[in-house]
């Protein structure tokens, strides 16, 4: 076993599952690989977890806890406008993505597999989404309040497209890293969405 610890244990078997469902996929992954990659008995992985839907859940619920709840805490802490809170959140998404590249990665990738199963895991990983959606959702409306965020702006609408363009950024961002000035890769993509929303930047 290549850890002994509990806690370690079952880092590794989801730091593995991670790195084979972005290689594979998640139905292309099979429990034996799972144990292989990290290293342990089949028995020790349902000792751990039941499934490898029970692995999948436990991604998600990381994703959720760590970013989700993360990004949540940093825009409530941001008393600023509009700006300073999409800034903020901006801030926030990038470097989580730029330290947690597989974490948010795999969560895209279960998300874009699972979509239509009618599962737990897509109820959970569908949740997860609506929690990040309204945070943007919600700062667009402030901003609308204020008078900072254009009037006609849909705020649900702008949400799902301010995700979609995080996304589509961190694919970029990683395929081109080598050949892109990430610092300015990203605050131009910060000022090409403040410009669609609002005059201010």
């Amino acid at each position: 076993m290549a850890n002994h610890g509990t806690g370690e244990v079952k880092k590794t078997i989801m730091k593995e599952s991670m790195r084979l469902f972005l290689a594979n996929g998640f139905q292309g992954t099979s429990v034996k690989e799972i144990t292989e990659a990290a290293r342990i008995g089949r028995g020790t992985l349902y000792w751990y977890f039941k499934s490898k839907n029970e692995i999948v859940e436990s991604i998600i619920g990381e994703f959720d806890s760590r970013f989700v709840e993360g990004l949540i805490r940093a825009v409530e802490s941001c008393k600023g406008d509009f700006v300073a809170k999409f800034k903020t959140f901006h801030r926030f998404a990038t470097e989580f993505a730029r330290d947690n590249t597989d974490l948010s990665l795999v969560f895209n990738t279960l998300l874009n597999e699972i979509v239509g199963t009618n599962t737990l895991v897509e109820k959970l990983a569908k949740a997860s989404y609506e929690r990040y959606r309204r945070v943007i959702e919600n700062i667009l409306e402030e901003g609308k309040r204020d008078g900072s965020v254009k009037p006609e702006i849909d705020a649900a609408l702008y949400a799902h497209i301010v995700i979609a363009s995080h996304t589509g950024m961190l694919v970029a961002w990683l395929v081109n890293r080598d050949a892109l000035d990430v610092r300015a890769f990203v605050n131009a993509f910060r000022d090409l969405i403040l410009k669609g929303v609002t005059d201010c930047q």
